[in-house]
């Protein structure tokens, strides 16, 4: 299978080309350049340096999320667009699995991302005996005081954080000093990686409503429910818009 993967919901972009169980191009950008200008050019010289064009692809893998509000759209758009133009099949994968699939497979992985005032998008995984990334705890938008309190049932030599800011970590060592502690800089998301967890992830069925995983409101969600929308149950902030 010919799988073309890309993630913009963390600040790197990673795009890659993986075909038959081996990534053929790797392509990883951590430039201050907007992810909207550089993700289409970096698909091609992905695609021209695995000898490959869109036509050859068969699957479609794309971070959704959660993540940057701007990031996560990016690709998620370009996923689906490439997909139904082109009669792609399309994944989407979780952006907390794939920063859980840099751990140590003999530990209980938390893959974090800060948003900011102490709370985190944050998720829980296991890796069985087959190499496959498992939920323990989905992914959700929490305190860290909460998180840290829902780990307490685990031994903190058993918990390894993945994607920690200089903050996180001041947080994760006072409460579990004996866990291990990977850093951003540490733990970038790699598209190859998502490419490989695409393999054995359900396939969309209805590209149309496929849609980023944010995990909180954006602005306009909360400002569109705080007019009063929320009273209507059958109507969604995506239909409206």
């Amino acid at each position: 299978m010919k799988i073309l993967a890309f993630d913009t919901s963390n600040k790197p972009l990673s795009v890659a080309v993986f075909v038959d169980g081996k990534v053929l191009a790797h392509i990883e950008s951590t430039e201050k350049k907007t992810h909207s200008v550089s993700l289409l050019p970096d698909i091609q010289n992905g695609l021209q340096e695995a000898g490959l064009t869109m036509a050859d692809i068969d699957l479609i893998a794309v971070a959704k999320g959660p993540g940057s509000y701007t990031g996560v759209r990016i690709a998620v758009t370009v996923a689906k667009t490439l997909a139904d133009t082109l009669n792609k099949k399309l994944v989407g994968v979780s952006s907390l699995k794939l920063l859980a699939a840099n751990g140590d497979k003999k530990h209980l992985l938390v893959p974090l991302m800060d948003a900011r005032n102490d709370n985190a998008f944050a998720g829980v995984y296991v890796t069985n005996r087959d190499g496959r990334l498992l939920t323990v705890i989905a992914d959700h938008h929490t305190s860290m005081a909460n998180l840290f309190e829902t780990l307490k049932q685990y031994e903190p030599n058993e918990l390894e954080f993945i994607n920690a800011t200089p903050r996180l970590q001041e947080l994760i060592q006072k409460q579990f000093p004996e866990a291990t502690i990977v850093m951003s800089e540490d733990s970038l998301p790699d598209a190859g990686k998502l490419a490989k967890i695409a393999e054995t992830t359900r396939v969309v069925k209805d590209i149309d409503n496929f849609i980023p995983t944010y995990l909180r409101l954006t602005q306009a969600e909360h400002d569109w429910y705080a007019k009063g929308n929320k009273e209507d149950k059958n109507v969604s902030y995506v239909e409206e818009v």
